[in-house]
């Protein structure tokens, strides 16, 4: 058996407890680090930084996204391209394949034709994205008759409405600025984001351009329905602290991102061009924050021959992976006047999963042995491994906690179901029904798909099952007399039935095989899930203190029924890849046996 736990605990902050026990193996400890009042604590990025750059050109300030299959970087101009550059990713995947866009009026520029109000050769830092149709790019530029970074730098805004290699040249119409702040020396590095929750977008920005000794600040607030026009007030986010935070020359090139239903703030800190340039990452409550303070040092700063990385973007590729866009020096040479060039990196990247509030209600494994997500009641989801966040609940109204979370066969996508029944699809999870606005004798309590991800089954607690999509419904005991309410449905890949489980571990078995259960028996503690095998020759239930039973070709790997656990144990997830199993607890905590630990809640 090889067993390793993390448990954690929240007074005063986060606390991670490890204990020693006789043949038990703690290959980790998980110490969280706790945030201000509202913010979203993580425990870190992880990033694998290349030495080869994505192109090897000067492509500052980068900002990808993608359109189809094809991707597109947008940059501060540089003397080939002007203003704005605009680089062309056809087909490649989104490391390899870069090369500058063959059209536009002015060769690779993105912006050929500024407006009069600005000065000519300070547009840089654009910030990209679609809404409801139109690609919008926001940028920064001089004042007419000043210079950059003298505090007169403003915000503006160009539009294109079609985009392609062929026609990446945006319009800037405007007779004068959207922002510029010169009360607070100069507005740079807009960034757009539209949250995934409510649909709502929002502009992101630093003020001080360099050009005043005022602290450097980075600002959020909503955009309006032209998905252009800043409405209503802007909201702080950070305040540049080098007195606490040494590394914190500057802040600036800031960007929000979600991932696991959880929001999080990218910026640049450092000086530009100097090996010290790096990027850092805070949790945030929402777009507008609070957001936390960081803990440590920036998770990317110079490394090999790769000097000051920064100004650097997440975004996501055609596989759905996180990737980091930023530009970093050769070392030796950080300076334009040495000759130096800053190249374009993409690097893949994964944002530790964030500490999920309790009560954690659920684990689930994806079927290729990638990893596993935790759900809490909120809604809120914890992607473990190399497995990815589709989304969660955060921000829904919910009727009812969330008791499951389900993966499609794929792993491409999970369906939350809540205690009300109602079910909310993410990723290729396709949505089939609920029961979420009908009257139900008792509240829902599982989920499980077909084979084919084409259906699935809600059972309740009085053991009712409803089918939606090509889930076949082949009997239940709604209605009959139970001794113990049923607390979870596990589906057969091979006959297509499936099985309820008890709380006294009692199994009813409707179109599959029935190959054991401890309905006869007394339980120290109550059983409240079910977990089948890849084959559908067995299966493993586990109780509150974490006892395990397995039947059928169900192996056991070990339990944590003889130790005295922190939370409940409210759910177990099994591993196809290695055959064992993980166990999680109310607060978090992951029991992993003859499986990888891959992260606790």
């Amino acid at each position: 058996m090889n067993l390793v736990m993390t448990t954690t605990r929240r007074a005063a902050s986060l606390v991670s407890t490890c204990l020693g026990v006789t043949s038990i193996v703690f290959a980790a400890c998980v110490v969280a680090v706790p945030a201000p009042v509202g913010a979203n604590p993580y425990t870190g990025v992880s990033i694998a930084p290349s030495a080869v750059p994505a192109f090897d050109g000067d492509a500052p300030d980068p900002d990808v996204i993608m359109d189809g299959s094809r991707y597109y970087a947008f940059t501060t101009g540089t003397t080939k391209a002007g203003y704005i550059q605009a680089l062309c990713n056809p087909t490649g995947p989104a490391d390899t394949g870069w090369a500058q866009c063959p059209g536009g009026s002015s060769g690779a520029s993105a912006l050929p034709n500024p407006p009069a109000w600005q000065e000519r050769g300070t547009q840089n830092a654009p910030g990209v994205y679609v809404w409801q149709g139109l690609w919008i790019m926001f940028y920064t530029a001089a004042l007419s008759g000043h210079r950059g970074n003298s505090g007169a730098n403003c915000l503006s805004v160009a539009t294109e409405s079609v985009l392609a290699p062929s026609t990446v040249a945006f319009t800037d119409r405007s007779s004068g600025p959207l922002v510029c702040n010169g009360d607070l020396g100069g507005a740079i590095d807009p960034s757009p984001y539209v949250d995934p929750a409510t649909g709502q977008p929002y502009l992101v920005w630093k003020t001080n351009d360099g050009g005043s000794t005022q602290s450097a600040r980075l600002w959020s607030q909503p955009l309006g329905s032209d998905g252009m026009t800043l409405v209503g007030q802007p909201s702080l986010l950070q305040v540049q602290n080098p007195a606490r935070y040494p590394f914190e020359t500057t802040i600036e090139n800031p960007q929000i991102f979600d991932s696991g239903g959880n929001y999080y703030l990218l910026f640049s800190t450092g000086i530009w061009n100097s090996p010290s340039y790096g990027e850092s990452v805070v949790g945030c409550a929402g777009p507008i924050g609070p957001c936390g303070e960081p803990s440590s040092g920036p998770f990317l700063t110079s490394y090999g021959a790769v000097a000051g990385p920064g100004g650097g973007t997440f975004f996501q590729d055609a596989r759905g992976g996180l990737q980091l866009a930023y530009s970093g020096w050769s070392a030796g040479c950080t300076s334009y006047a040495c000759g130096g060039t800053r190249r374009l990196f993409i690097a893949p990247a994964s944002i530790e999963p964030a500490w999920l509030p309790p009560p954690i209600t659920g684990i689930a494994a994806a079927a290729d042995g990638s990893g596993y997500w935790l759900v809490n009641a909120r809604g809120g989801v914890s992607p473990h491994g190399s497995v990815r966040s589709y989304g969660s609940a955060i921000g829904l109204t919910l009727n009812a906690p969330i008791e499951h979370l389900v993966p499609t066969p794929d792993g491409k996508g999970y369906w939350l179901v809540a205690g009300d029944g109602g079910i909310f699809s993410f990723g290729d999870a396709r949505f089939f029904g609920s029961m979420g606005a009908m009257p139900l004798n008792a509240p829902v309590v599982g989920l499980t798909p077909t084979a084919d991800g084409g259906g699935y089954w809600l059972v309740a607690t009085d053991g009712g099952v409803f089918a939606f999509g090509d889930a076949k419904f082949s009997g239940s005991m709604g209605g009959g007399r139970l001794n113990a309410p049923v607390v979870g449905i596990a589906s057969d890949v091979v006959t297509g039935g499936y099985w309820l489980v008890a709380s006294d571990g009692g199994v009813f078995a409707f179109g599959a095989p029935f190959a054991g259960s401890t309905g006869s028996l007394r339980l120290s503690r109550p059983v409240n899930a079910i977990t089948a095998t890849a084959n559908g020759q067995g299966y493993w239930f586990v109780a509150s203190d974490g006892g395990v039973f397995a039947f059928g070709n169900a192996p056991f790997h070990g339990s944590t029924g003889a130790l005295t656990l922190a939370a409940p144990v409210v759910g177990m997830a099994a591993d196809l890849a290695s055959g064992g199993y993980w166990l999680v607890g109310a607060d978090g905590g992951v029991f992993a046996f003859d499986a990888p630990f891959l992260g606790a809640g």
